[in-house]
């Protein structure tokens, strides 16, 4: 945001931008209690806009509102985990499938570009954002806007859940192989097989994800099972 298009935003908008920034980035927590006079006095504004931007991010699904005018910033719980990757898993092979209909060579060889980046020793941040960058110009290629724009939404989420589960360090080109042959698969036009790569990529990130997030202590196994059978007495 430029110096004069930040002139312009609303105090309230400011507010919620670099609180959500900084819950996205977990430099505030999960688990967080949030007090609006303190947040009205590191701004130096009153609590009217600080209240406004904590509606936003409630409606965000990333705090919760307390009484006394105490906010809790939204824990990482299973039902949470499981809704953010279950849309993923939904979501992803389709773009991919699609992707293999409509990419054109320009964007085959975006992807491609995209790709190389992992060959880097990437700490969370910057593999997150290359991730991102992957999986959003798949998105595009589905000609969907929608899709675009829930692949977005999903990222911003899941970025919360990958600073607190995966190391800072990755190795190089440690997911270069996998995101080559689903780029394989979609400039030969074979959606089926684009989309069970990414199925199959967003499995073991899954699996991946509750684990370390269980070793982390933020998810327990009971609270998993509990979460499973709910799942399951509901289908």
């Amino acid at each position: 945001m430029t110096a004069a298009a930040t002139a312009h935003t609303p105090v309230s908008e400011r507010i919620y931008l670099a609180l959500r920034q900084k819950i996205m980035r977990c430099e505030i927590v999960p688990g967080t209690t949030l007090d609006a006079a303190s947040i009205a006095s590191h701004y130096q504004v009153s609590k009217t806009p600080v209240r406004d931007a904590m509606q936003k991010l409630a409606a965000d699904g990333l705090v919760m509102i307390l009484p006394r005018s105490g906010y809790l910033v939204a824990p990482i719980t299973f039902q949470a985990v499981h809704d953010i990757l279950d849309m993923r898993a939904a979501i992803g092979p389709h773009a991919a499938r699609q992707a293999a209909r409509y990419a054109t060579p320009a964007e085959i060889a975006l992807l491609r570009q995209i790709v190389r980046e992992y060959d880097a020793p990437l700490d969370i941040g910057a593999m997150q954002q290359v991730a991102r960058r992957f999986h959003i110009a798949i998105a595009r290629c589905s000609r969907n806007k929608r899709v675009v724009a829930l692949s977005e939404s999903l990222f911003d989420e899941l970025e919360r859940l990958l600073r607190f589960a995966i190391d800072f360090t990755v190795k190089t080109g440690e997911h270069s192989d996998e995101h080559t042959a689903l780029v394989d698969a979609i400039e030969a036009g074979d959606g089926e097989r684009a989309a069970a790569i990414e199925a199959a990529h967003i499995k073991h990130s899954r699996e991946f994800l509750i684990e370390r997030l269980m070793t982390l202590g933020y998810l327990s196994e009971s609270e998993i099972r509990l979460g499973g059978a709910a799942r399951s007495a509901g289908e």
